[in-house]
């Protein structure tokens, strides 16, 4: 995400929404790259963690990643790699679409991704689940 995606995001009034593009695969496979996601303008008092903040990182990229905890507020990939700090929030995810298809981003599933990346740190100590999951990214 860009420097003129980081200020259309700063000029909406909180609340509003705009759809971003993402690019990566550091939320796989919640979001993929060339997603595009819907994003909530919102501060970070209103985050809680298990959702999926938009963050300004401190090389001034954007990024969509889980919110691990609050204040400070920290944010993670899926498999619970913790973004450097400081860490500025700019909007929450509240839906993407992929092919075509738009999906809100279901209310419950805060609850689950507050443990998806610990679950991540599990599975990757076991080889065949390893194994598995790199198969599942090749062919997603």
């Amino acid at each position: 995400m860009s420097d003129v995606h980081e200020a259309l995001l700063r000029g909406l009034a909180p609340g509003a929404q705009m759809w971003l593009r993402a690019a990566g695969n550091s939320l796989w496979p919640l979001l993929r790259d060339g997603d595009s996601l819907r994003v909530e303008r919102i501060d970070e008092a209103g985050l809680r963690p298990g959702e999926v903040a938009v963050v300004k990182l401190p090389g001034g990229v954007l990024a969509a990643h889980l919110v691990a905890s609050l204040a400070p507020l920290r944010t993670s990939s899926s498999v619970g790699v913790l973004d450097p700090l400081p860490l500025e929030a700019l909007g929450r995810v509240v839906g993407f679409r992929r092919n075509g298809v738009v999906h809100d981003w279901p209310g419950f599933s805060r609850l689950v991704l507050r443990f998806l990346p610990a679950t991540a740190l599990i599975l990757k100590r076991v080889p065949l689940a390893k194994r598995a999951v790199r198969l599942l990214r090749r062919n997603s």
